[in-house]
């Protein structure tokens, strides 16, 4: 019992490291591959805000609840690792698998929205897939790769699930798109479309000429750590990146996903402490607002 989360019933985030580090070890032995889904639910902060932390409770309790039971038979481990953030793993399934079943919880969620005081409201999430051993070879990596792709979904609208290994393409389908954008304004700049004005039309050429600049230089990034800013939640979690914004209540971080960049804001409430690349750590934890 002392593994079992008190709130919703699922493992704790203690239990995660021993409890996957004994999955690798089974995949080992029967050549099977594992792997690793994490889990951040949308908007949560912003419902927990507003009818707070009670009606919270009974949300997290609900989709932990529809989560388990969108899994079926499936064989699985949920853990909540803190706040409204879980991570699963999937014994003996690939990436592609575990996305097919990622899809599957999201749909039933879908379809089955929560009943509280009244009110009717739709629980969604933002995913991240990596598997053993295609995205990594040792624990911490597939959790941190997992930990990425979630946050490119999260950056990205959330509502849906990404594999890591497809990150560089989706991005590089995004380019293709703002190419094609570009193209179809310079024709219609050229080639007679009089109800477009001249100086709208480049307006919006320059526009997406720097969202292809953007892109371009996310595929290209660097993965190095030097020259990162590490921002430590309370949650556990670590983002790594380039802090753009900075001020009394959140930052605005530029995230270092490896195969592309991708910005999120974060609120200051919820970070431990901050490390940039050419300081010193700074604690937040007990001082949020500075």
């Amino acid at each position: 019992m002392s593994e079992k989360d008190f709130l919703t019933g699922c493992l704790n985030k203690e239990s995660i490291k021993s409890t996957l580090e004994k999955i690798k070890a089974e995949c080992d032995i029967n050549r099977k591959p594992f792997s690793i889904f994490t889990i951040d639910l949308d908007s949560f902060k912003v419902y927990n805000d507003k009818y707070g932390h009670i009606d919270g409770d009974d949300a997290l309790r609900y989709f932990a609840s529809t989560l388990s039971f969108s899994l079926g038979e499936e064989e699985s481990y949920i853990f909540r690792f803190g706040g409204d953030e879980f991570v699963l793993a999937f014994p003996g399934k690939n990436g592609a698998e575990t996305y097919a079943i990622a899809n599957k919880a999201m749909k039933l969620l879908n379809k089955r929205p929560m009943l509280a005081k009244g009110r009717i409201f739709k629980l969604a999430f933002s995913g991240g897939i990596a598997s053993y051993p295609s995205d990594g070879n040792d624990i911490e990596e597939i959790l941190q790769k997992a930990d990425k792709a979630m946050y490119f979904s999260k950056t990205r609208g959330g509502r849906k699930a990404t594999l890591y290994s497809h990150i560089s393409q989706k991005i590089a389908e995004r380019g293709l798109f703002i190419f094609i954008s570009v193209l179809v304004v310079t024709g219609a700049l050229f080639y007679g479309y009089k109800s477009f004005h001249s100086s709208h039309v480049m307006g919006l050429l320059k526009v997406e000429m720097k969202k292809v600049v953007a892109t371009l230089t996310g595929l290209s990034s660097n993965t190095d750590s030097k020259g990162l800013d590490f921002v430590y939640l309370k949650s556990g979690r670590i983002l790594e990146g380039v802090i753009v914004r900075d001020d009394e209540d959140e930052i605005e971080l530029n995230l270092n996903l490896e195969k592309g960049k991708g910005l999120i804001i974060v609120k200051k409430a919820e970070i431990k402490k901050i490390k940039m690349h050419s300081k010193e750590a700074v604690s937040l934890q007990n001082n949020p607002g500075n």
